[in-house]
C-alpha cells in the first residue's frame, strides 16, 4: 500500500513539474507572468546559479533570433504539433467519455480501434511541439520523463481494466497496439533490453539511455544553431542581428555607435560589453534582454493604440487589453506593412561563473552569465543616435535565465 502511494505521488509530482515548465511560454506573455515567476523563477534561478546545472536552463533552438537556415526553419514549423496534438487529444476524449457515461464497456471505436492509448500519444505529440517552441534543456528532460510516465499510467489503466472486464480487455489488448501501430517501441525494447531482469530495471536502463541520447542530440542541434547565426565580430564585441542583414551594414552601425561619446564611455569603461543584439525598436522579444520599454513606431501605435496603455499597466487588470491587442493583430494581419522607425542595439556583458569577462568565442557557450549594460536607439533611415540608456542589469523578468538567441 505504501509503495503504491509513493508511486502515485511520484507520478503526480512529475506531471505537475512538467505542466509548470510547459506553460511557462503561455504564462510569460500574459498579465500573470509576474505572479508565475514569483513561484517558478526561484527554481530557474537555482539551476542557473549552479555551474553544474546552469546548462539546463539554456535553449537549444533559436527563439528571438531568426537565422536564414532551411533546417532550423523546417524544425520551427513543427511547433504546430503543439496545437495539432491538443486537438487530437480532445478529439480522442469524446468517444472515451461518451463510452464511460453510457456504460458501454471498453471503448473500441474511433482512435481506440487503432491504438489503446491515443490520448497519451497525442499528449506526447503536443508536448513535442511545445518543446520546440520553448526549447529549454530542462523542458527536454521533463518531456522525456513524461513519455515514460505516460507508459506507466497506461499500464496502470490496463491493470484496472483487466480487473473490471478481464476477458473483453484481454482480447482487446491482443488485437490492438498500445501507442503506435506495429509496436516499434516494444520491439526495440525486447531487442536491446528484453534480456534484463527484472523488467523495471530494463525500463530504467532504457530511460537513462533515451535521456542521454536526447540531451546529446539537443546539444548537437544547439551547436548547429550557433554555427548558423549571423554573428559579426567588431573589435571586442560580438554583434547579432535579430533578422539577417548585410554584414557591411552591421559594421557601419557599430562604427556609428563607437563614435558616440556617451556610448564610448561604456564600450571603453571598466566593465565593457562583449555582446550586442540589433532589434527593431518595437520588437516584442526585446523584453527577453532588457527591461526598457520598446520604441513603438507610428504605424504600430496607429494600428494598436491600446498597446501604450497595456505597457504602462501590464499587471493591473490588463487581461482584456492583452487579448484586444491579439485580436486586432489577427484582424489586420497582412493588411498593413510594419515600418520600423527605430533600431535598438542592446549591449551586454557576458561573464563566466566567477564574474570574469569571457573570450569572444565563448560568448554563446552554455553557462555564461549575460548582463545588459546599455542600449542605444538609432533612426533606422539616417542612423542618427536618438538615445543612449544605461541598463538596469535586468530584463522584464528580473534576472531569470532567458534565451541567448
Amino acid at each position: 500500500m505504501q509503495e503504491s502511494k509513493s508511486k502515485k505521488l511520484l507520478l503526480l509530482g512529475t506531471i505537475i513539474a512538467y505542466a509548470l515548465i510547459g506553460i511557462e511560454i503561455v504564462i510569460m506573455i500574459s498579465p500573470f507572468a509576474l505572479y508565475f515567476y514569483s513561484v517558478y523563477g526561484p527554481i530557474l534561478e537555482f539551476f542557473s546559479s549552479s555551474k553544474y546545472l546552469s546548462w539546463t536552463t539554456e535553449f537549444f533552438l533559436p527563439h528571438m533570433i531568426f537565422p536564414d537556415d532551411s533546417i532550423i526553419i523546417g524544425i520551427s514549423y513543427l511547433q504546430i504539433l503543439f496545437v495539432v496534438g491538443l486537438i487530437l487529444f480532445f478529439s480522442a476524449a469524446i468517444p472515451l467519455y461518451y463510452g464511460r457515461f453510457t456504460k458501454k464497456g471498453v471503448v473500441q471505436n474511433s482512435f481506440y480501434s487503432k491504438i489503446r492509448h491515443p490520448q497519451y500519444l497525442f499528449l506526447a505529440i503536443s508536448g513535442f511541439g511545445l518543446l520546440l517552441y520553448w526549447p529549454r534543456f530542462i523542458i527536454l528532460i521533463m518531456y522525456v520523463t513524461m513519455l515514460f510516465v505516460y507508459y506507466f499510467l497506461a499500464r496502470n489503466e490496463e491493470w484496472r481494466m483487466k480487473q473490471e472486464v478481464p476477458e473483453i480487455y484481454e482480447q482487446y489488448i491482443k488485437g490492438t497496439p498500445m501507442f503506435i501501430p506495429g509496436e516499434p517501441g516494444g520491439k526495440i525494447f525486447q531487442a536491446f533490453f528484453g534480456w534484463i531482469s527484472p523488467k523495471w530495471l530494463g525500463i530504467l536502463s532504457l530511460y537513462v539511455l533515451t535521456m542521454a541520447l536526447s540531451i546529446m542530440i539537443a546539444l548537437g542541434i544547439r551547436s548547429y544553431t550557433v554555427s548558423q547565426l549571423q554573428v559579426v565580430a567588431s573589435n571586442s564585441t560580438l554583434i547579432i542581428p535579430a533578422f539577417p542583414r548585410p554584414q557591411k551594414e552591421v559594421e557601419e552601425l557599430y562604427e556609428i555607435i563607437s563614435k558616440n561619446p556617451l556610448a564610448a564611455q561604456y564600450l571603453q569603461g571598466n566593465r565593457p560589453p562583449n555582446l550586442a543584439y540589433i532589434f527593431p525598436g518595437d520588437y516584442f522579444l526585446t523584453a527577453i534582454v532588457t527591461d526598457e520599454d520598446r520604441r513603438f513606431s507610428d504605424d504600430i501605435i496607429e494600428r494598436f493604440p491600446e498597446v501604450l496603455e497595456w505597457h504602462q499597466h501590464k499587471f493591473r487588470g490588463g487581461l482584456g487589453k492583452f487579448f484586444k491587442i491579439f485580436y486586432n493583430f489577427v484582424s489586420t494581419l497582412g493588411t498593413v506593412e510594419t515600418d520600423y522607425d527605430v533600431e535598438r542595439l542592446v549591449f551586454l556583458r557576458v561573464t563566466d561563473g566567477d564574474g570574469k569577462l569571457v573570450a569572444q568565442e565563448d560568448v554563446l557557450k552554455l553557462g555564461a552569465v549575460r548582463t545588459p549594460v546599455f542600449l542605444m536607439d538609432l533612426d533606422t533611415f539616417d542612423h542618427e543616435v536618438l538615445t543612449v540608456i544605461e541598463a538596469s542589469g535586468n530584463h522584464k523578468w528580473g534576472k531569470m535565465p532567458m534565451p541567448t538567441f
